[in-house]
């Protein structure tokens, strides 16, 4: 079966499984231990730290290894508003199209007490600086965004909106799950207040993440009576030592290949769509076409249920949308609030390119897909309405 998920998980990659194998067996120290295996384990993750911190340009001690990009959004926003709070500033603001995980802290926050606005984009789920400026006043604490929406793969300015956040006293979270090795990121330039990735988004293994924190900002997140030796106060329990070198090697070798992979996965985008609407009608890409990562690739195929396309397309690993809610039969939130019409929402599906993505991947990928729509439009009656002019966004309930 070939895989074509990458935005969902990736495997770990061989070099970095090799770098991480001597810390599960001879160098298991831990790293808060004074002795030789201590010290040697603290000199590992000291290595992983700063591979990360000279990949996107920041200080040492303001990179927090966690246990994943969920965790942390949690420390950064919700230990920041309550921080905020205690100034007046209690409205926290996100995008409609955000992921799941920031999705649910929002709602928390909002349930807690906190004003919460959820900021609508534009058709391409791009959110528009006017968008922005019109929700930003005294009470706005934070935003959080998304830079490469883990669905569409639509890229927001984040410069833009970071000046104009800043412009109010504004803090800014950027959830860079899907950027992190992708795109150039340098927080400094940026200047960018706390950024979220996961490993097993970049060919590191699961269980393991990093939030960067701003130093001026480490004061809204460090816990009371915290070990100030177990990542600066933030967070607490045995660093995992093995999984924070997995993280700073894969993090080194992604940022070194970043041009190389972004060129690799626009050839095969154009292949793969060049290929699909070569053979079918009614297809559709989702997302900005400017400002995109081109390897996700968020494809509806009218006149066809997304799921039904998985099911039929047998020899790919593909989803309809984000890892944490493809198990929902439901419009996908992130299409439904760029206002893609229901029957072709329906119709989507994500296709992901990795690295090691061949030509001949892409080949069976089209392949498939292609005979998959026309069989299922065989026998859809939608495709019939659709082909009689029917208008079938008011037949579908939203």
């Amino acid at each position: 079966m070939i895989y074509l998920d990458y935005a969902a998980t990736t495997p770990c990659d061989a070099t970095v499984l090799k770098e991480m194998l001597p810390y599960f067996t001879n160098v298991f120290g831990n790293s808060n231990s004074l002795h030789k295996f201590g010290m040697d384990a603290k000199d590992a993750l000291d290595i992983a730290r700063t591979r990360i911190a000279e990949a996107i340009n920041s200080g040492f001690e303001e990179i927090i290894f966690t246990s994943g990009a969920t965790e942390s959004i949690n420390i950064a926003v919700v230990r920041t508003m309550k921080s905020l709070q205690k100034s007046g500033k209690n409205k926290f603001l996100t995008l409609a199209t955000e992921h799941k995980a920031t999705l649910t802290v929002a709602n928390d926050l909002k349930s807690n007490g906190f004003d919460i606005e959820f900021l609508r984009v534009n058709y391409e789920g791009i959110l528009e600086i006017e968008t922005l400026e019109n929700s930003l006043n005294d009470q706005v604490g934070m935003l959080s965004i998304c830079h490469i929406n883990n669905e569409t793969g639509t890229m927001q300015d984040i410069r833009s909106i970071i000046e104009i956040c800043h412009k109010h006293n504004v803090l800014v979270h950027v959830d860079a799950t899907q950027s992190l090795g992708k795109t150039k990121i340098d927080v400094q330039d940026m200047d960018i207040d706390f950024l979220s990735a996961s490993g097993h988004k970049l060919y590191a293994p699961k269980g393991i993440g990093v939030l960067f924190c701003k130093k001026t900002n480490m004061k809204h997140l460090r816990v009371p009576k915290a070990n100030p030796e177990v990542e600066f106060g933030i967070r607490a329990g045995t660093v995992p030592v093995c999984l924070c070198v997995g993280m700073g090697k894969a993090v080194e070798i992604a940022n070194k290949d970043i041009d190389k992979n972004w060129q690799h996965a626009l050839k095969l985008r154009k292949i793969f769509v060049d290929g699909i609407e070569s053979q079918l009608d009614e297809i559709y890409i989702n997302g900005s076409e400017q400002s995109n990562y081109p390897g996700i690739i968020n494809m509806s195929f009218r006149g066809c249920e997304g799921e039904a396309l998985m099911m039929e397309a047998k020899r790919i690993a593909i989803s309809s949308g984000s890892a944490c809610t493809s198990n929902i039969l439901s419009i996908s939130h992130v299409l439904d609030a760029m206002g893609i019409p229901a029957d072709i929402a329906q119709s989507s599906l994500r296709i992901t390119i990795g690295k090691d993505t061949t030509e001949d991947n892409i080949a069976v990928a089209v392949e498939d897909l292609v005979n998959a729509t026309k069989k299922l439009r065989n026998m859809s009656p939608v495709w019939d309405m659709i082909k009689a002019g029917i208008d079938i966004d008011s037949v579908f309930k939203r």
